[in-house]
């Protein structure tokens, strides 16, 4: 498999989790509340990082896919703590904070595990 065929396949997974994140800071802002738009920003970012581990080590077998989803997680925990530490949320702006960040997580892990899902080893049938 060539490095131009890989790129050419993640793109459409790249451009929705972009997308999504797009949407999600959007709303953010739309929203008027600056803990949600810090979250919106650090889930982006965490999406961007698990999503490049994500295509770096995916072809490399099931240890690959789970290095890659381990990656995401890690850089996702860090940045939420980064995230809520830099927003300087307390009481319910911390809540915004949480729910915006986890509703972005939610919708670009879905997009990781089709990702996952749609560019598997295809078995040869008997």
């Amino acid at each position: 498999m060539s490095e131009s065929r890989k790129r050419a396949r993640a793109w459409p997974f790249a451009a929705a989790s972009a997308a999504s994140c797009t949407v999600g800071i959007g709303l953010s802002l739309a929203a008027h509340q600056p803990a949600a738009v810090y979250a919106a920003v650090a889930a982006s970012m965490g999406a961007l990082c698990a999503l490049s581990a994500l295509i770096g080590w995916a072809d490399r077998g099931v240890n690959g896919v789970l290095t890659g989803f381990a990656i995401g997680f890690l850089c996702r925990a860090a940045l939420i703590a980064v995230g809520l530490l830099a927003s300087g949320a307390r009481g319910d702006a911390a809540l915004v904070y949480v729910f915006t960040f986890f509703a972005l997580y939610a919708s670009t892990q879905v997009i990781e595990v089709l990702y996952v899902h749609f560019n598997r080893p295809q078995r040869a049938t008997p």
